[in-house]
């Protein structure tokens, strides 16, 4: 009886845990899953993106666009259009979505955007007034590509881009696009203080009155 007792009070301390402990009270390695997930593609929503954005639209257009530079380099090329001897594009890469949080756009475009420098080389640039030497100086936006909804993050210079269509693209409420347009500048170019500018519902050709934003200065790869 002694020993009958014995073994029974082992098998109690041991059923009790007694400073053991199962794979469910002392954790298991932690699932991979979430480091996967972490580790994945990610696209950037255009609140997130920093910098600021100009709101405007296609003329005749009624829903216009928010649009934000996101990066800007100095290139020889742009989506399979070579620039001319003696010039290059500042390539202004953007994120794009809807003006207004419940709803979305139809037909988005990006072509009509504007680059706006400062005239320090004194150049009689405003087609309207051929003798006028004007504070600023724009260049219309070619090429522009088509907007893309799946652009993985930093991967834009990268990317495939080719000519936009007329139809342009519809964004989904709340949808971000990337896209891209090029302005055409001289070699010899002054490139501090350039903006983007884009018309409004309101100011439709008058790009002396354009809402503008200023970007950062291109970067010379």
């Amino acid at each position: 009886m002694p020993v009958l007792a014995a073994g029974l009070a082992l098998l109690v301390t041991a059923c009790s845990g007694g400073g053991g402990g199962t794979a469910a009270t002392t954790g298991d390695p932690p699932s991979d899953a979430s480091a996967t997930a972490e580790s994945g593609p990610k696209y950037t929503q255009f609140a997130d993106f920093p910098g600021q954005a100009v709101v405007t639209t296609e003329p005749g257009l009624d829903l216009a666009i928010q649009v934000k530079a996101i990066d800007v380099v100095w290139t020889p090329e742009l989506a399979g259009v070579s620039a001319k001897a003696g010039k290059h594009y500042v390539a202004v890469y953007v994120a794009v979505t809807g003006e207004l949080a419940d709803r979305g756009v139809q037909r988005a475009k990006i072509r009509y955007l504007q680059l706006r420098r400062n005239n320090t080389a004194g150049e009689k640039c405003d087609p309207y007034e051929p003798d006028k030497v004007p504070q600023y100086c724009f260049t219309e936006a070619y090429p522009a590509s088509d907007l893309k909804v799946k652009v993985v993050d930093k991967t834009w210079r990268e990317a495939s881009w080719s000519a936009d269509s007329l139809m342009g693209r519809n964004l989904d409420r709340g949808e971000t696009a990337i896209g891209v347009v090029g302005f055409s500048l001289e070699d010899g170019a002054n490139t501090d203080g350039l903006q983007l500018c884009g018309p409004t519902k309101e100011i439709e050709v008058d790009v002396d009155r354009f809402p503008c934003v200023p970007i950062p200065k291109p970067e010379r790869v």
